[in-house]
């Protein structure tokens, strides 16, 4: 009697737990993409002189340095400074209209590959 009722618990929990997940709305998993910045936006906001955009700027880059896993085959030489990184990013960026309509972590993460192979 006790087996029979706890299988049929696990069912309904089964059940349950299946339902929940297949009812979450897929919108919960995205990002709008008003919110991401496009490499464009990323250049602009890089060619400002206030210190606070500098400071963006060195920040964005810095996240995109910290998310790079061995198979983006980027590979940073010895003494390569973020103003470095900041000024070919930029550079190549605002020169390439492909880029500058690309999602801006992607555009970065594009010429770090090209500019920085392994």
């Amino acid at each position: 009697m006790f087996n029979m009722t706890f299988r049929r618990n696990v069912a309904s929990w089964r059940v349950a737990i299946i339902l929940s997940i297949a009812l979450i709305p897929v919108s919960a998993f995205s990002v709008d993409s008003e919110m991401q910045m496009t490499g464009g936006q990323f250049s602009s906001a890089c060619t400002r002189a206030e210190e606070a955009w500098v400071s963006f700027c060195n920040g964005y880059l810095q996240a995109v340095i910290d998310s790079i896993r061995e198979s983006d085959a980027v590979c940073l030489p010895a003494g390569t400074t973020r103003t470095d990184l900041v000024t070919v990013a930029e550079r190549d960026i605002t020169a390439s209209s492909h880029l500058r309509q690309m999602n801006a972590h992607d555009a970065v993460l594009t010429v770090l590959r090209r500019v920085y192979p392994c």
